[in-house]
């Protein structure tokens, strides 16, 4: 069924037998369904993220804590650089009783040649865990995972909220006729303005989208909520 501006969808809709059958049976078509389920992954995929991330983030500040409190100085040398943005990335070894270690870690000042020697501070009884000394554990780059996992999880929550939404309106609402008085365009669609008279007879004003234009004065189906009028929208919202 389509509304479009010259057919009363009204006289086609038993008002009273839909209103009978509240509350309704109904369930979210194969698209949407599609949709919630995007975005509850989207949603767990962010969590884990987030998890790994921060797991990250404190592991580096215990071991920038414990090499303050316990490491050893000593000078190692460059074997790799490489910059990312302003971030300044370097690869190096050094030795310990005569052993050779290896480590690789941000560092603040200049971007240093190959060969170049570095002070970096070692754990005595795991020289394995080490760093440079001017190590930089932490830079505004390390921000951004957080803030677009913020928005993913903003956005995915608000699709979900407004689905679930729409499934109580569409399962308690209250079926009533409405008067359209206004349509225009709307990129591919069209925006058709109404209003509406509740049970109570308050004069209720909405909006919804459709892909055919409506004739002004056309009436069309309207669905509300009792408890939140100002929650409605075209019955069925084709």
């Amino acid at each position: 069924m389509s509304i479009n501006g010259k057919n009363d969808l009204v006289g086609s809709i038993n008002l009273f037998e839909i209103n009978a059958k509240i509350p309704r049976k109904v369930h979210f078509d194969g698209f949407i369904a599609k949709f919630l389920c995007w975005a509850i992954f989207a949603i767990l995929v962010t969590v884990v993220g987030s998890t790994w991330i921060l797991y990250g983030t404190l592991k580096n500040m215990h071991i920038r804590d414990i090499l303050r409190q316990e490491g050893k100085l000593v000078y190692g040398e460059v074997t790799k650089t490489s910059v990312n943005h302003d971030d300044v990335y370097v690869r190096y070894k050094f030795y310990v009783d005569g052993v050779s270690y290896t480590g690789q870690a941000e560092i603040k000042t200049g971007v240093p040649t190959l060969g170049h020697q570095i002070s970096i501070l070692y754990l005595p009884k795991d020289p394995h865990i080490n760093q440079p000394s001017n190590w930089e554990w932490f830079s505004l780059w390390d921000v951004y995972p957080y803030i677009l996992l913020f928005f993913i999880v903003v956005a995915a929550v608000t699709m979900i909220i407004v689905a679930l939404r729409e499934r109580t309106l569409a399962r308690m609402g209250v079926v009533v006729e409405g008067r359209v008085t206004g349509c225009e365009p709307n990129r591919k669609l069209f925006k058709i303005y109404y209003e509406f008279a509740t049970e109570d007879h308050v004069s209720i004003e909405g909006n919804s989208e459709g892909q055919d234009e409506c004739d002004q004065g056309t009436i069309i189906p309207i669905i509300y909520l009792r408890n939140n009028p100002k929650r409605n929208s075209r019955y069925p919202n084709l």
